[in-house]
Parts: structure tokens; sequence; C-alpha cells
């Protein structure tokens, strides 16, 4: 399993490098100079398409242990569709979608989230951005506190919604089964913090963190798969983050305790002979 490291990602509005985040699009695409392709062929990294405005080229997620609990960072880079929305041709409004999050489980076989939303328990929503950059999230699970599904995922570029930008993209397979989350349990008692910046072309900056305990699905004494999703209501661009996040190392306190415990156990056997 992948060690996480202690120091996490900087939420800060900007990602100079593609390693900021351990795990990332750039390090995890066949081809790392093209993050992924759309499913119709076209490259949407630096594309020069003149569609910067929907490209999505980097995603990256960590795990920021350095103040002694763990805590989920995530950040994408890409156009103007990272503020929440913008528009297309006829003023046809095109939306960012839900970051998409799958805790893998033991057994679970992680489904392609294009074409099959089952095991995508979490949604990440941007609420707002405000006039400083400062955007704020709310995080949505599929099961309420007693375990029950009470969400589902809608899904988009089938050309079935208003913001769906399908028909006028042409994209042979732009459809995507894990959009928007709806009816789902909302889990973050108070916003996520996080970070836009939007610079120019497709260089824009989205970024936020939050507490890893709220992914109650993780276990972080055993450690396991984390898995993002990113799009958008048109599905120009995707990108996925396959994170393999190591257990929570135990304090050294407790390694200490447990040597004391076995040299004590020992001393009084020898006591009693």
């Amino acid at each position: 399993m992948v060690m996480t490291t202690a120091q996490g990602a900087m939420v800060d509005g900007a990602i100079n490098s593609f390693s900021e985040y351990q795990w990332n699009t750039e390090t995890q695409a066949a081809d790392p100079l093209n993050k992924w392709n759309t499913r119709d062929g076209f490259q949407e990294f630096n594309d020069g398409s003149g569609g910067n405005k929907w490209d999505i080229n980097y995603l990256g997620t960590d795990i920021d242990r350095s103040a002694g609990s763990s805590v989920f960072q995530f950040g994408a880079k890409g156009g103007s569709i990272l503020s929440g929305s913008n528009t297309y041709g006829r003023n046809t409004a095109l939306t960012l979608s839900d970051i998409a999050i799958n805790v893998v489980r033991a057994g679970e076989s992680p489904t392609d989230p294009a074409a099959d939303s089952t095991g995508w328990d979490y949604a990440l929503r941007l609420i707002s951005i405000d006039t400083a950059g400062v955007a704020e999230f709310s995080l949505f699970s599929l099961l309420d506190d007693d375990g029950v599904q009470v969400g589902a995922w809608q899904g988009s570029g089938t050309g079935a919604d208003d913001d769906d930008n399908y028909s006028h993209q042409n994209h042979a397979y732009g459809s995507t089964e894990t959009y928007k989350m709806v009816g789902g349990h909302e889990i973050s008692t108070a916003p996520i913090q996080g970070k836009y910046s939007p610079n120019s072309g497709d260089q824009g900056v989205l970024e936020g963190s939050f507490d890893l305990s709220l992914l109650s699905l993780f276990d972080e004494q055993i450690g396991g798969r984390i898995i993002t999703y990113l799009t958008m209501s048109c599905v120009n661009d995707e990108a996925i983050v396959d994170a393999n996040v190591s257990p929570v190392p135990l304090p050294s306190a407790v390694w200490l305790f447990g040597s004391a415990l076995i040299g004590f156990i020992g001393m009084s056997r020898r006591t009693r002979v």
C-alpha cells in the first residue's frame, strides 16, 4: 500500500506542480502529458481546441496528517467551469458536477462512473464562491445515519437535462451516470471551506479540504482506496483519481506503552517463578 505523507497539499487556490497532490491525474494517466481523453478521442489537456472553459486539466487528492488528525484534500485545475457554471453557444447553462467519492470496501469492484454510479458513496457539492475567491462546499452521503439509502445519482449528457449540452457538443459518448446526487443525506454540519482562483484560459484552480472522518465508510485503522471523480453537465471532460491510503500510524506513545507493558508482563512472570 502506498504510504501517505504526513504533510499534504497547500489549499490556497494555486497548484504550481502536479506533484503537490500525492494522487493525481498526471501520474495515473496512461499518457501523463494528456491527463484524460474524452470518450470520443479528443485530448483535453491544453488541446488548443478553443474549449478552455470546459477543460478539467488536472485532479488531485491528498491526506494531510501533519496536525494530528487526517484531512482529505482535493484540487482541480481547468477552465471557468470550475467556478460552478458557465455558458455555451445560445446561452446554454453548463454546470460543474458534484465531486463523486467512492470508498472502496472489501470485495468491491469499483465501477466506471460514466457508465454506472453504483458504489459512489459521497457527493461533494460546490455551493458558492465569494468575491474573495472563498469557496464553500457541502458533503452528502447516499446513506442516512441508520445506513438506509436515501440518495440517488442523476446522470447527465443524455439530452434530458436543461443544462445538458450534449447535442451542441456532439460528443459520441459524452454522458455520465454520476453527475449530481439527489436526496442525499447531508453530513457536513458546517460549510466545507476551499479556495477558487479564476486565472486565465484553462488555468483556474478549485481546492478544498475536510476532516476525513466525515467519510465514515473509510476505516483509518485499516486504510484502503478512495476514488474521486469530477466532470460537468456536458461531459466535455472527466477526471478520476484513485488514492491508496495507508492506515493512520499509531502515535509513538502507544508503541512506548506497548513495549513497557510487554516488559512489565515479562518481569511479573519472572517474579512468580
